[in-house]
């Protein structure tokens, strides 16, 4: 037979009390309160401790990806710059270790420019906003010391508009030119100016890319194939039945619209509307300079990530080497449009045929040879028939006046 278990009755709790004399005596306890827990009722737990309101976790700021930094490792994460006292320039201190492999990964980086590593630590500050990822900006008046030195933090860009205020190119700050590559601790030091909005600061350890080596990247990834780039051709040319005006054909130009020379990567963003292309080597280097990613086509944003290859102009590209524009036609395919002084170098312009006398005809000729010898004659000769009568001797009415123009030994009338 198994054991029964029964249950102990439930007691009533009572607190023991010392009257007058001395006595211990036990007074109930009035019942808890309902639908609150026993523990909570006497304000202890298990390990004794009362019960803490739960901690409200904030959203951590993020900030954007830029595609010239590639984020090896996080060493600080967005701190929110704090002042300490109602003075207008603030300082705001942070300490950290770079460890073993950090140092190890410094050092073996090539360089980018004398005293430049690829591999660097830096310092990003953006508003303290986590809507959504924060781009790179400074607050004013600030400087950043590293260690017992201070970094240099991009300048202003000159404004050539009046009343125009200058634009400081916000972007990383490298800090690794100053910072004790060994297990000793850095400190960084952020001063500020507190003029009402609130600022974070993060440190990272990060490769820079170059140009080049995001070009390669998207000659890898980001290639659209020529069939692809065919049916969005179609669609854009599909007829509307709710439209009045049929589009039978989409002009591109072969030339890049930032430096006015023949595409030689024909890129765009896979946002934009428009077909027309940029030069992908023009554009990544522009960017590297002064970074924007806006469309030069419809000045629009166009980010590293959404930029794409096409792969239907860059094939055209090889195999029309003789104009500068084409024309797409609904049902995929292309045309080159050929210019105005394309055709006027490639034929001559038709011409009119006279029946002249011999004395026109010896002018043209003269005409001509003055031509060949470098010599130019009267631009136009007006040949009017002499008659004072509306019909001549036969009866016959009046032939029209006709005025012929000899320029260069072409003829041409009207």
């Amino acid at each position: 037979l198994e054991p029964v278990l029964q249950r102990r009755p439930t007691e009533t709790l009572q607190i023991a009390t010392l009257d007058h004399t001395g006595s211990l005596t036990k007074v109930p306890m009035p019942p808890p309160p309902p639908n609150l827990e026993y523990p909570v009722q006497y304000g202890k737990y298990v390990n004794g401790l009362g019960k803490f309101p739960p901690k409200v976790i904030k959203p951590e700021v993020r900030l954007v990806k830029l595609p010239f930094y590639e984020v090896l490792d996080e060493l600080m994460k967005p701190v929110e710059l704090i002042p300490q006292n109602a003075e207008k320039i603030q300082e705001s201190p942070c300490t950290f270790v770079l460890s073993p492999r950090h140092i190890e990964l410094i050092r073996n980086s090539r360089d980018l420019h004398p005293g430049v590593k690829s591999v660097q630590v830096v310092l990003r500050i953006c508003y303290t906003d986590s809507s959504c990822p924060q781009e790179d900006q400074y607050p004013p008046n600030i400087a950043v010391k590293v260690n017992h030195n201070y970094c240099a933090v991009p300048g202003y860009y000159p404004s050539n508009k009046p009343g125009v205020e200058p634009k400081r190119p916000c972007r990383p700050v490298n800090l690794t030119h100053l910072l004790y590559l060994s297990t000793t601790s850095n400190r960084v030091t952020i001063t500020w100016g507190n003029f009402g909005k609130s600022y974070s600061a993060a440190l990272y350890l990060v490769r820079q890319l170059t140009s080049d080596e995001l070009l390669q990247k998207l000659k890898t990834i980001g290639v659209k194939h020529p069939e692809l780039c065919r049916a969005l051709i179609k669609e854009k040319l599909r007829l509307d039945p709710d439209s009045e005006i049929a589009t039978t054909g989409l002009r591109v130009s072969l030339m890049c619209p930032l430096v006015k020379m023949r595409l030689s990567i024909p890129c765009r963003s896979d946002t934009c509307a428009h077909l027309q292309c940029f030069d992908a080597v023009f554009y990544l280097q522009m960017n590297e300079k002064k970074p924007t990613w806006m469309c030069p086509v419809c000045d629009k944003p166009a980010p590293y990530d959404q930029l794409i290859i096409d792969g239907l102009l860059a094939k055209i590209l090889t195999q029309c080497e003789e104009t500068d524009e084409i024309e797409y036609l609904a049902d995929g395919s292309w045309r080159p449009i050929t210019t105005e002084k394309e055709r006027e170098t490639s034929s001559t312009p038709p011409c009119n045929m006279f029946e002249l006398g011999s004395d026109i005809k010896e002018l043209i000729i003269g005409s001509n040879n003055n031509v060949l010898n470098g010599k130019s004659n009267a631009d136009v000769v007006d040949l009017t028939l002499d008659s004072s009568s509306d019909e001549d001797e036969d009866g016959n009415p009046p032939k029209k006046r006709a005025r012929y123009i000899y320029d260069k030994g072409l003829v041409s009338a009207y």
